[in-house]
C-alpha cells in the first residue's frame, strides 16, 4: 500500500469518526430536549391538574363576622381545584358582587392548599329604620350592607318623624350630614331625625342639634364646634349665618 493510499485511508476514518461523535452529540441533545419537555410536561400537569396542589382549605381575613360565612361559602366552591388554575380576580368579583358588606376582596394562593381571602369590610354609618321594624345598615357611600334587628352600639340610627319609613332624600341627607362631620364628632351623633321635609336633627353629647338641609356643611360643622363649649340643650344651625342656642 503506497504513502497516499494509507494517508487518505487514515482521513476518511478521522472523518468517520468525527461525524459518529456529532451525530451522538445530536442524539444526546435530542435525548436532554425530550427529558427536559417531559419533566416540564410533568410538572405543569402535578402543579395545574392534579391533586397534589389542589385547593383544600379557604382563609378568609378581614371579614366581618356577620359576612365571614358567606365569604367562605363562595370561595369554598374552587375547593378540589388546582390552586394555580384559581381565577382569584373571579373569586374576589363573585364576592364583592354577593356580599354587600365586602368593599374590596383579594384573592391569593397559600401553598400548597390554601385559598387565602382578604377582605375589606364595609364600615357602617347609619342604621336606618325599616318597616317600622329592624335597621338597614348604610356606609357613607350609601351601600346597603345588611338588616339587622337593632342598631348597633355606635351607629347612629335614623328615624322618621311621623312615618314608619325614612325617605331617600332623608337618607342622602343623613349620609350627608355624617360625611360632613369630623370622625371625633361623628362617633358622638345619635338619634337622627328626618322630618317631612327631609330636614335633619339629631343628638350630639348631651346637646340637640337642628341641622337643617344639606346646605354649608362644614360652617355647620365649624359652628357646632364652637357653640359645644356652652353646652346648650338645643343648637339650631339650620341658618348657620345665624345660629341659634336654647337652654
Amino acid at each position: 500500500m503506497s504513502r497516499g493510499s494509507g494517508t487518505r485511508e487514515a482521513t476518511e476514518e478521522r472523518f468517520a469518526e468525527r461525524a459518529a461523535q456529532a451525530r451522538a452529540q445530536r442524539v444526546r441533545r435530542w435525548l436532554v430536549g425530550l427529558l427536559t419537555v417531559v419533566v416540564l410536561l410533568g410538572l405543569a400537569w402535578v402543579v395545574g391538574f392534579s391533586s397534589a396542589l389542589d385547593t383544600r382549605t379557604v382563609a378568609v381575613t378581614g371579614a366581618d363576622p356577620a359576612d365571614a360565612e358567606q365569604v367562605e361559602r363562595i370561595a369554598a366552591q374552587e375547593i378540589g381545584t388546582p390552586l394555580v388554575r384559581v381565577d382569584g380576580d373571579d373569586v374576589a368579583r363573585r364576592i364583592t358582587e354577593e356580599v354587600p358588606g365586602a368593599a374590596h376582596v383579594s384573592v391569593d394562593a397559600g401553598w400548597p392548599h390554601t385559598l387565602n381571602v382578604k377582605v375589606t369590610s364595609r364600615v357602617p354609618a347609619l342604621a336606618v329604620r325599616h318597616d317600622g321594624d329592624g335597621y338597614r345598615l348604610l356606609d357613607l357611600e350609601g351601600v346597603v350592607i345588611r338588616t339587622v334587628s337593632s342598631a348597633p352600639k355606635g351607629v347612629p340610627a335614623v328615624s322618621a318623624d311621623g312615618k314608619a319609613e325614612v325617605s331617600g332624600h332623608g337618607v342622602r341627607a343623613a349620609l350627608g350630614m355624617l360625611a360632613a362631620m369630623p370622625p371625633d364628632l361623628r362617633s358622638k351623633v345619635a338619634d337622627v331625625s328626618v322630618d317631612e321635609a327631609d330636614q335633619i336633627s339629631f343628638r350630639l353629647g348631651g346637646s340637640t342639634v337642628v341641622w337643617g338641609d344639606g346646605s354649608s356643611p362644614d360652617v355647620k360643622v365649624e359652628v357646632i364646634r364652637i357653640l359645644l363649649d356652652k353646652k346648650p340643650e338645643v343648637i339650631d344651625v339650620s341658618a348657620p349665618d345665624t345660629p341659634v342656642t336654647r337652654g
